[in-house]
């Protein structure tokens, strides 16, 4: 092995995937600002997120080189115990990085296989999110007998778990136990691009939301807000794969009841190179998502100046306070409406203050070159 750490990082999809969203994006963004520190190798399967066939112009089975990261895609007919077992014995790595609390060959076996001593190294687990009560209450049963089964197995001895927020950290030590092992460090962003002017004119509002269309990222929730909304010009883009095609259809027959002077259009999906452009286009965000370990596409809308109105479910908070935008209780409904009311009502010049402001207060909660050391520190011992 090099003189650099070998992490081996197992995940369910990565790229050229986007469908999965943000998990994708974080391991995306962690290889490509530490690859000069650590060499980062990456197991994961030959197609995106729900599809069924795999990637193109990607070496399958066997490892390749995509985009300067070193990959192993695995095809479906060799996503089981034995190859996925052998695979990770017969690569040398110091640590292995997990990205999911249940996938079954990536996290469950694996830890099964570290109590059975058929693998020996050090396990970090980052659970992006899932133990979070919103994401709990989503097929809780099989959820509560795992964890159940988890903890009658001792299948999370000798783990060490990395949480992306202070209250990530609570929800690990509330369902795991309090004396876990486990380090607090955020995700990485993307790289931003540049910051593009756009006008903004009292009583007009482009408003976009881009996230997956699954009932936990609440868009029918923004249509019944925006419904509310009497005054103003107002264009509300979608943007995201339909996850969920009954969610989807609620959602577009509740739109139907919008005012005329609300205009509801769904766009396509983006692929993540495409976000930071379409960003540019609207003056706001809106995603009053239901739970958010992170949110990347929170994080780059404040990245390039886009004011956000987001539930107060992320670990973006204070936000009206520090003119960056508005996280609010999903309880209630009537912030939500003022808030929007404020930004269609937003001149120009009050809406350039903002923009800047949006960019001063993201860059002073995410200090890159600290998150970059403290995951070195991880990936140290």
């Amino acid at each position: 092995m090099s003189a650099k750490k070998t992490i081996l990082i197992l995940c369910d999809w990565f790229l050229p995937g986007y469908l999965a969203g943000g998990p994708i994006q974080s391991i995306a963004t962690l290889t490509q600002q530490l690859g000069n520190d650590i060499d980062f190798m990456i197991i994961t399967t030959d197609r995106d997120f729900k599809s069924n066939r795999p990637y193109d112009n990607v070496k399958i089975n066997e490892w390749t080189q995509y985009e300067g990261r070193t990959i192993f895609y695995i095809s479906p007919k060799n996503m089981n115990a034995e190859f996925v077992l052998k695979l990770i014995q017969n690569t040398p790595h110091h640590i292995i990085y997990m990205n999911s609390l249940y996938s079954k060959l990536f996290t469950i076996y694996p830890l099964k296989w570290k109590l059975q001593k058929k693998i020996h190294s050090k396990i970090v687990l980052a659970p992006r999110g899932m133990l979070r009560d919103k994401a709990l209450a989503v097929k809780p049963f099989k959820k509560y007998l795992f964890l159940l089964y988890a903890r009658f197995t001792g299948l999370f001895q000798n783990i060490h778990w990395q949480s992306t927020s202070q209250q990530e950290s609570k929800e690990i030590k509330k369902r795991i136990g309090a004396n876990v092992q486990m380090t607090e460090v955020s995700n990485l962003p993307a790289n931003s691009c540049e910051v593009k002017f756009i006008e903004k004119q009292k009583g007009h509002l482009r408003l976009c939301f881009i996230a997956r269309i699954v009932d936990i990222k609440n868009l029918n929730f923004a249509i019944d807000i925006l419904k509310e909304v009497k005054q103003g010009n107002i264009i509300f883009d979608i943007y995201g794969p339909k996850e969920d095609e009954d969610y989807w259809l609620n959602c577009e027959n509740n739109a139907k009841t919008l005012p005329s002077h609300i205009s509801f259009n769904y766009k396509s999906i983006l692929k993540p190179e495409e976000i930071c452009r379409t960003l540019n286009e609207y003056h706001a965000l809106f995603l009053p998502t239901q739970t958010e370990n992170f949110g990347h596409v929170i994080v780059e809308s404040l990245k390039n100046g886009r004011l956000v109105v987001i539930s107060d479910q992320t670990p973006w908070r204070n936000l009206q306070s520090e003119y960056a935008g508005f996280d609010i209780s999903l309880d209630d409904k009537t912030k939500f409406i003022e808030a929007i009311n404020i930004l269609v009502n937003l001149s120009q010049s009050e809406f350039d203050a903002m923009s800047k402001t949006c960019i001063s207060y993201i860059n002073l909660q995410l200090n890159i070159e600290k998150i970059k050391t403290q995951y070195l520190e991880l990936f140290k011992s």
